[in-house]
C-alpha cells in the first residue's frame, strides 16, 4: 500500500508519515520544501504545493508504477481573510483522485467544524466569530462541505484541540461533539494519537463517509 500524505513536514503529518511507515505503508509527501523533511526509508518527497493541480500530479506519479491507494491531509490553513488553502487543495485532489481512481482520502479537521460549533467552549465560539480563526474555519468548512458532494470514501476527523502528547486511546463522539460536557475538548487529543486513526482510516473503512469528534 501506498499513501499521499499533503501536510506532511507539519507537527501531525510527522506522525502521520512515521506511523505509516511503520506499519509498513509507503509514502509519497508533497512538500513545499523538501529539505525540511528528512529522507527516511520507503518514503519518497515531491517538492511541490496541493494548490497547483500539476504538482499533485506529479506527486501521483513520482513512483512509476505504484500509484497511492488512498490521501492523508494534515494541512494547516492560515487566519487570514479569504483564504482557501485547505479547500482549493481538496478541489484539486479530488479531480486526481478521480481520474486515477483512488477513492479514499483521510483529512484532519477541527472540532467546531460544521455541527460541531454549538458544542465547543464560549470562548471558543466567541473566537470563532469575532476573530480571524474565523477564517480558518471557514476554510475547514468549506472542505467539509466539498468532500461530502465528492463521492469520495472520505473520512474527516473533527480533532479537539493537538496536544504534543503521547498515543492514547481516543474517544470517538458524534459529529456534533454532543456528550463531551461543558469544558468539550478541553483536554485535547495528541497529534500522535490523530496520527495513528488517520492512518487506520486510510485503511480501514469503519469511519468512511463520517465526521467524528475525536478527543483522547
Amino acid at each position: 500500500m501506498r499513501v499521499l500524505v499533503i501536510g506532511g513536514n507539519g507537527e501531525t503529518g510527522r506522525f502521520v508519515i512515521d506511523e505509516a511507515l511503520q506499519r509498513g505503508i509507503k509514502v509519497t509527501a508533497l512538500i513545499r520544501n523538501p529539505s525540511t523533511l528528512p529522507a527516511k526509508e520507503g518514503l519518497t518527497i515531491v517538492k511541490g504545493t496541493p494548490v497547483e493541480p500539476s504538482d499533485i500530479e506529479r506527486a501521483f506519479n513520482a513512483v512509476k508504477g505504484d500509484l497511492p491507494t488512498a490521501v492523508i491531509v494534515t494541512l494547516a490553513s492560515p487566519k487570514v481573510k479569504g483564504t482557501r488553502i485547505m479547500t482549493t487543495a481538496h478541489e484539486n485532489l479530488i479531480a486526481a483522485m478521480k481520474s486515477y481512481g483512488v477513492a479514499k482520502i483521510a483529512t484532519l479537521s477541527s472540532f467546531g467544524v460544521g455541527s460541531s460549533f454549538p458544542n465547543i467552549t464560549v470562548l471558543m465560539r466567541f473566537a470563532i466569530s469575532h476573530t480571524s480563526l474565523g477564517h480558518t474555519f471557514e476554510d475547514h468548512h468549506q472542505v467539509d462541505e466539498t468532500l461530502k458532494k465528492s463521492g469520495l470514501r472520505f473520512v474527516l476527523f473533527r480533532a479537539a484541540r493537538l496536544t504534543m502528547g503521547k498515543k492514547a486511546p481516543v474517544r470517538f463522539f458524534s459529529d456534533d461533539g454532543k456528550g463531551l460536557g461543558v469544558f468539550a475538548g478541553l483536554g485535547g487529543i495528541s497529534r500522535a494519537s490523530v496520527a495513528a486513526y488517520l492512518v487506520d482510516a486510510a485503511e480501514k473503512s469503519t469511519w468512511d463517509r463520517s465526521t467524528p469528534v475525536i478527543t483522547n
